[in-house]
């Protein structure tokens, strides 16, 4: 190992590379949700990392407006591109989605870590891991990418530095370095890829498309049901004028194969041609797939997230119908430590009743604690979050501040609205 540190070199990017990143304006197109940064660095949550004992020095560059970076085999698996923001900004419970403009060579996982710190922690470092969160889709080798990372929070928080993770794979495989390229970064609303062709189109702009409040959507919901998968509610907005069009994609109404379903929009039964299922996840509404305000669930139909629409005259919500079993299954992942259930047992396709609270014990390895615990919960959660634009699967992060002083806390009913992995977030005492 000290040998190959000692052969440790910068990998200069490509000619052919340099050009490609100087002629694509894509990559470092400004907007007024761009992040400024004022230094960057690197990064690694390791703290063996020879990039943090001072062994080695990270190798990032700057082109154009474009920061070049050289992952290292030497680094962890969450080894990134550090950039210390111009400006912090807070994590609030509504959720803004982080884009990162992003070439690489390679295949794999795209992580972003925060760090920053509670505003009521005054000794709390600004380096404090906030979140981790994946890319909500696949970011594909050899071309430019407008990776998605949703991130929320308590309040309170403040982010002052983001790392880019490009490849957030295990590094016992990787045989050299390679260089990463990173441009523009901005937050928003929009939880939809830049560079992702279209799906269900709206045949409008909905940037600045306006509805009369009186004529806007206020709740979706299903008929006959109180249960709190039977209601979605839109954001309230002050004015006479609400937006024409409203994601909703971080909500999802539930239901069961083979349910009929009567849906309701502001409490009135939807009318003809009102609702749009996409029964097939084929990222479009085909003419079966338009229904008069109620449909009839095939019984064979799989379990996941579907992408739902229903239109009130000229305003548009779209949300997410959650085609659940009964039960659910619970994993657990994670290293330096485990979580179990209460009782003891593992979470190894664990079966537990959808919707209802499932109380688990955090138990840390030796010289470890914990700082919470990361929940995933949907389906398909090793595979895109997205599908056509429309999430499979939610991440969240339960405080260490929820659970006793022995590492017991309960997984709330909210977020057992699916299959579930538990991941505990566990640093060093």
């Amino acid at each position: 190992m000290k040998l190959s540190l000692l052969l440790y070199r910068y990998i200069r990017p490509s000619l052919v590379i340099l050009l490609l990143l100087m002629g694509l304006r894509g990559a470092v197109a400004l907007s007024a949700d761009s992040l400024a940064w004022r230094s960057v660095g690197v990064y690694d949550s390791w703290e063996h990392s020879p990039f943090l004992t001072g062994q080695l020095q990270g190798n990032v560059r700057v082109e154009q407006g474009v920061i070049a970076f050289q992952r290292s085999r030497y680094g962890s698996n969450t080894y990134g591109l550090r950039l210390d923001l111009s400006n912090t900004f807070e994590l609030t419970p509504q959720p803004k989605y982080i884009h990162v403009r992003l070439l690489k060579p390679k295949a794999g996982r795209t992580m972003l870590i925060g760090l920053g710190k509670r505003r009521e922690r005054a000794g709390q470092s600004d380096r404090t891991e906030q979140f981790w969160v994946y890319s909500t889709h696949t970011v594909e080798p050899g071309q430019w990418t407008d990776a998605v990372f949703p991130v929320k929070g308590a309040g309170g928080i403040d982010i002052h530095s983001l790392v880019v993770v490009p490849d957030c794979e295990s590094t016992h495989n990787l045989a050299s370095d390679f260089m990463a390229y990173v441009g523009t970064i901005a937050i928003n609303d929009s939880p939809l890829s830049a560079t992702l062709s279209s799906n269900y189109p709206l045949g409008f702009s909905p940037e600045d498309a306006t509805v009369a409040a009186s004529e806007g959507v206020d709740s979706v919901s299903i008929v006959g049901r109180g249960d709190e998968g039977a209601v979605v509610r839109a954001p309230k907005v002050d004015g006479d004028r609400r937006p024409r069009y409203a994601n909703l994609l971080e909500h999802a109404l539930e239901a069961v194969p083979g349910e009929r379903i009567v849906f309701a929009i502001n409490g009135q039964l939807a009318g003809k041609s009102s609702v749009s299922v996409d029964l097939d996840n084929d990222g479009r509404f085909s003419a079966t797939e338009c229904f008069d305000g109620t449909v009839d669930l095939p019984a064979s139909i799989p379990y996941g997230c579907y992408r739902l629409r229903l239109e009130r005259g000229l305003a548009v919500v779209d949300t997410r119908l959650n085609v659940h079993p009964q039960r659910v299954t619970i994993n657990q992942e994670g290293r330096n430590g485990e979580v179990v259930a209460a009782d003891g047992r593992a979470l190894a396709a664990l079966s537990v009743p959808f919707g209802k609270p499932f109380t688990v014990r955090v138990v840390p390895s030796h010289g470890f604690t914990f700082s919470g615990v990361r929940i995933r919960y949907g389906y398909k959660l090793n595979a895109d979050r997205l599908l056509h634009g429309t999430p499979q699967y939610v991440e969240q992060v339960i405080p260490r501040s929820a659970f006793k002083s022995n590492g017991v806390g309960t997984i709330p009913a909210e977020l057992v609205r699916g299959d579930i992995v538990v991941e505990g977030i566990f640093v060093s005492k």
